[in-house]
């Protein structure tokens, strides 16, 4: 196994680069979020890897965080899931998004990534669902996980109509966790909305 490469930087593009260690160009396929951690052109980068090994080739991937190669091992542990999609997965959302999205069943979300569908989406939930880092997600392991029916939409609805109002999803997870903790009753998306705008405006 090869954890990771560190060498001069040859090539650079948004999804892969040439990285010269001992004279050797190794070519990495990289997500778009690990692009701008790579440094410029000449500099020398340190790339943490994962080796896939098939019959017809051997492929270097690359990251820039633990995290985003540990969501990529995850995701390509996944039936029907490869390493190109588990790619386009990185680059469509960050790594605490995923975990949260997954955590709170949020299929929408997911289906929203490039090259995933709502089969695909339900599919990462029930098979990534107890295997999914809560601490990726930060303090957005909070969020209350509702049973799935209407108290889920309930959440999700919630969170998509913050993030239409320019909330970021991390920051409005987190307003939803605040008021539902903190309350046993029972909410409707209209009203988590109007509460998390109201506090906000505090």
């Amino acid at each position: 196994m090869i954890a990771f490469v560190e060498g001069k930087l040859e090539e650079k593009q948004p999804t892969s680069i040439v990285v010269s260690v001992s004279g050797v160009g190794l070519q990495v396929e990289i997500p778009a979020s690990s692009f701008h951690s790579m440094g410029s052109i000449g500099d020398t980068a340190r790339v943490l890897t994962h080796l896939s090994v098939r019959e017809d080739a051997w492929t270097l991937y690359g990251f820039a965080t633990r995290e985003e190669r540990g969501l990529f091992r995850q995701l390509i542990s996944v039936s029907g899931i490869g390493p190109k999609v588990a790619l386009s997965v990185l680059s469509g959302i960050s790594v605490s998004d995923f975990a949260a999205a997954v955590l709170t069943e949020d299929v929408k979300a997911l289906s929203s990534i490039p090259g995933i569908g709502k089969k695909t989406a339900a599919r990462l939930v029930m098979e990534l669902r107890e295997s999914v880092n809560q601490s990726a997600a930060g303090s957005d392991a909070d969020l209350p996980l509702v049973s799935a029916g209407d108290g889920q939409t309930v959440i999700n609805d919630t969170l998509m109509g913050l993030v239409e109002l320019g909330y970021e999803r991390s920051d409005a997870r987190k307003a939803i966790a605040k008021i539902t903790n903190q309350s046993n009753e029972e909410f409707t998306a209209e009203s988590l909305i109007r509460m998390v705008l109201q506090q906000r405006g505090r």
